[in-house]
């Protein structure tokens, strides 16, 4: 009799781990669904894009083909692996439900508009991020230099 209410205490533990690994799984591949759908992974491109002229300035004889083998062979493999990474931080702050319903979101015409047109407003808003960034320096050093700094 104890033999077989062990055997079920383990069936029960094993059926368990089992469950919660599934559950996980479903998790970690909504979150992996919803950063593809939310145009989180079309931003890398754009930083790509920022990263490509300072590198070929830097290399100079590397021909043209060898930059599109760079980004998918490179870059592309790096911006999967921390998007990996980013799971753990994203299951810290939305529950599995919070994530269906953002993947519901970016699912809808208003949610597909928003994730295409994301890193259009984040290139342009780091445009003008720069140059109010460099008229600010530019006051706060007037300002300190008035005050005899």
């Amino acid at each position: 009799m104890k033999k077989t209410i062990r055997i079920i205490m383990v069936a029960g533990m094993l059926l368990n781990v089992l469950v919660l690994n599934a559950q996980t799984d479903r998790f970690e591949k909504d979150l992996l669904k919803f950063l593809q759908l939310s145009g989180s992974t079309s931003t890398y491109d754009l930083m790509y894009d920022q990263l490509t002229p300072q590198l070929k300035m830097m290399k100079p004889g590397v021909p043209d083909s060898l930059w599109v083998s760079l980004k998918t062979e490179v870059f592309d493999k790096e911006v999967l692996e921390l998007t990996k990474q980013l799971v753990p931080l994203y299951k810290k702050h939305f529950t599995h439900q919070d994530v269906k319903e953002l993947i519901s979101f970016y699912e809808s015409p208003i949610g597909k508009k928003l994730a295409t047109k994301t890193p259009i407003l984040t290139r342009e808003a780091m445009q003008m991020s720069q140059t109010w960034g460099m008229e600010l320096m530019a006051k706060l050093n007037s300002w300190l230099t008035g005050k005899g700094y």
